[in-house]
């Protein structure tokens, strides 16, 4: 299976709108945004979001078994990063409490709260175009845990994936790819702060393996992707190799809610 997002409408060529211009656009605000990243665990980053690409460029294609060279995705080379950040890659400027879902304030759902007026600010940037969607979703991926580099912090990006969990059940498209239930459970065990709990797992390794579990088998393959990436770039750090694998696995969910077509 692949993401159906990327595939062609009938009698419309081989690529969507959205499949064209990630295709066109997002590598090379990439590779723009890579040159920041000066250490063999930030290129592990580069080399991540060059998968989701390959992604794509498999489904665009109809050969999920396709082999594509990470270093090589679209005809575009890596580049030797460089020491100056780049303004391409950001997130959308929303400024969170200390603590939301966990938090009585929060109040997911509620027309007044802090989610809300979080959410407000989130809708206004990232609904304002496509390209922004595509701009927010390569820099989620390449965030690393380096404070220089928290380009989406993962509270942003798990509102984002709360906001697109909602539009699906506005929509009518909350069943998972695999079958396996609806998003609207994962959202409501995030709205209920199950996913805050202290645990001897970890709340955000039980929502990575929630998702996960739900995923189509291109965005299982995806991941698996990304661990193998992050732990060969970081000889196995732990932090760096979840880290990864979390943002790998919201970038595949958010593929298949259709993220970059409908917004949230």
């Amino acid at each position: 299976m692949v993401y159906p997002q990327l595939l062609a409408a009938p009698g419309r060529g081989s690529m969507t709108r959205a499949s064209v211009s990630v295709a066109r656009c997002t590598p090379r605000v990439f590779l723009r945004g890579r040159r920041s990243m000066t250490s063999p665990r930030s290129t592990a980053r580069a080399r991540i979001a060059r998968r989701v690409l390959a992604h794509g460029n498999r489904a665009r294609g109809n050969r999920v078994d396709a082999v594509i060279d990470p270093d090589d995705v679209d005809g575009v080379p890596y580049e030797a990063p460089s020491k100056q950040p780049s303004d391409d890659l950001r997130g959308t400027g929303v400024v969170l409490p200390p603590i939301t879902w966990a938090s009585d304030a929060w109040r997911w759902g509620s027309a007044i709260g802090d989610a809300h007026d979080a959410a407000a600010v989130v809708r206004a940037a990232l609904n304002a175009s496509e390209d922004a969607r595509k701009r927010w979703l390569v820099s989620m991926i390449s965030t690393s845990p380096l404070p220089e580099q928290n380009y989406v912090p993962w509270e942003e990006c798990k509102l984002v994936l709360a906001l697109s969990w909602q539009l699906s059940g506005h929509r009518g498209a909350h069943a998972c790819a695999n079958g396996a239930g609806s998003w609207l459970d994962v959202m409501e065990n995030l709205r209920r702060g199950y996913y805050e709990e202290n645990n001897s797992v970890g709340g955000d390794v039980v929502l990575a393996r929630d998702m996960g579990e739900r995923l189509s088998e291109a965005g299982r393959g995806l991941i698996v992707d990304a661990r193998r990436a992050a732990s060969e770039a970081t000889n196995g750090d732990e932090v760096w190799t979840h880290d990864a694998v979390r943002r790998a696995t919201a970038a595949a969910v958010l593929l298949e809610l259709e993220f970059l077509e409908v917004g949230i």
